[in-house]
Parts: C-alpha cells; structure tokens; sequence
C-alpha cells in the first residue's frame, strides 16, 4: 500500500513537472524579497502560490499534449500517455492546483499578482501551446511566461509594474529560456518533427542553431550585466562573481560554435545555462540580505 502511494504521489509530481517547477518558484520568491528583503508568511505563500500555479500550467499542457507526447520517445512515458494517470483525474487535478495557487498569491499578496499569475498559465496554455503546432518561433513568445514569475513576487511584495529593477529581471529569465529551448530542439528536433511540431531544424542548419544559442547566451548575460549597472545589485564583492561567472559562461559557449552540440554537450550546456541563472538568483538574495544585516 504505501509502495502505490508513493507510485501515485511520484505521477502526479511527474504531471506538474515538480523539478523545473521549484526552479520557478524560485524566482517569484527572489522577485519578492529583493522587493521585501525579510522572511514572512505571505513570502512563503506567494512563492508556493507560483510553484501550484506553474504545477497546474504543466499538469494543463500535458492533458492538451497527450496524444502528441505518445508519438514521442522522450515524451511518451509521461503519466498520461503511459496510462498511470487517468485524463479525469488529471483535469481535476490541474483545477484544484490553480485555484489553490491563486488563492496562495492573493493572499500572501494582492489582486494584481494574483491576475499575472493567471494571465501567465492562459498564455502559456491558450497561447505558447497553440503556436507550437503552427510556428518553430513559438519559444519566443512562449518565453515571456518565464519572465513573470519575479513580476509576480515584485508586485505581491507591494512593487510597482514597471519598476525598473523587476522589468530588468523579467528581461533575464525571458532571454535565458531561448538558448535552452534551442539546445533541446538540437538534440530532439527529430522526435518533434515525426509527432508533426515545427521546429527549428526545418528551416536552419545544426551549425545556424548554434550560433544562433549562443547569441542569446550572449544576450542573457548582457541583461545579467545590467542588474549591477543599475544598482540592482550593489555589493562589490558579488558584482565581481557575477562578472566571472558571465565570462565563464560566453567562454564555454564559444565553443559551441566550433565543436557543435551532442547528447553529452547538451547536458553540459544546459547545466551550466540552469547554473548560472541560479547563481544570478543566489546573488540578487544575498545582496538583500548583505544590505538589509550590514
């Protein structure tokens, strides 16, 4: 009995894809605290608000994807198609994981956030899903659903819109997910294109691909560069790990462009991208925190 439970509890972690989830959460909670550098009560609601929120938007897509993730190998043994979850139970599953993320955002937060936070699953759901079956681009306006998480924590914590350091935030996360989609796309664009989905493979070479990751990561790090030139973050000695650690990051992308990209290299590559944009996150709260006991 407890061995099916835990099957049970591991499928539906699987449908709200709990491990890039957190990630994301993660970034609701820095939008948060480097508005409201203190530990609270509404901060850990409004972050587990965005993680039920980013749970629901996954489980979602997976019920409108089933029967393409089953044409593909990397996809097919997800709950659904695999048949360890039922499409009922999924949907009341996906309903019950929103509402209860907008309620957490509403109440560690306010009316706004919580808006965002809807605004943000309809476009991924209504929008980014839809245009993947018509269009290779769809990644970059799908991108922008990664960008307001810290929005979402910023405006809970009492910020304004378009403040300038979230919208400098939002801008990072947003160029970040490009070059990692991208990478995904090199080593699976095969798969996608037997299930039918457009993909970047159709209409540029590996090599064009490359350069073209690589030219995001560049861009991903110029808005990196741009949270310390705004004084979004201060301290000296942060700035100075950040600055080595973008430089490290374009270095071993260069060779990207030269040696291309295989199954190895692409777990590489998007370990040091997932590397670096936590490291950005580990900075933004430790500068808070520098600031707020110093």
């Amino acid at each position: 009995m407890k061995n099916n439970s835990e099957n049970i509890i591991r499928n539906y972690l699987q449908l709200g894809k709990l491990t890039i989830m957190l990630p994301v959460s993660l970034t609701g909670f820095t939008g948060y605290f480097i508005f409201n550098p203190h530990l609270s009560l509404k901060l850990i609601s409004v972050s587990f608000g965005i993680l039920l929120m980013g749970i629901s938007a996954s489980s979602l897509n997976q019920i409108q994807e089933f029967t393409l993730d089953s044409k593909m190998e990397r996809t097919r043994s997800r709950p659904i198609p695999a048949g360890r979850i039922n499409f009922n139970s999924a949907i009341i599953f996906t309903i019950c994981t929103f509402l209860a993320g907008i309620y957490f955002i509403f109440s560690g937060g306010n009316l706004m956030a919580a808006l965002i936070g809807l605004f943000a699953v309809l476009w991924y759901n209504l929008i980014y899903t839809y245009l993947k079956r018509i269009t290779a681009f769809a990644v970059i306006p799908g991108a922008l659903t990664g960008a307001l998480p810290p929005l979402i924590g910023w405006i809970a914590a009492g910020g304004g819109i378009l403040d300038k350091p979230v919208l400098f935030l939002e801008f990072l996360f947003f160029t970040g997910q490009i070059p990692h989609f991208w990478l995904l796309i090199i080593k699976y664009g095969q798969e996608y294109k037997k299930a039918g989905i457009p993909t970047l493979t159709d209409i540029f070479t590996n090599d064009q691909i490359n350069r073209l990751t690589f030219t995001w990561v560049l861009t991903s790090v110029i808005a990196a560069m741009f949270l310390c030139y705004f004084d979004i973050i201060r301290t000296s000695a942060l700035i100075g790990i950040l600055l080595v650690a973008s430089i490290y990051l374009i270095w071993e992308f260069s060779a990207l462009i030269k040696t291309g990209t295989d199954t190895k290299s692409y777990k590489k590559y998007s370990l040091l991208l997932d590397s670096y944009f936590l490291l950005v996150l580990i900075l933004l709260i430790s500068d808070r925190i520098i600031e707020t006991v110093f």
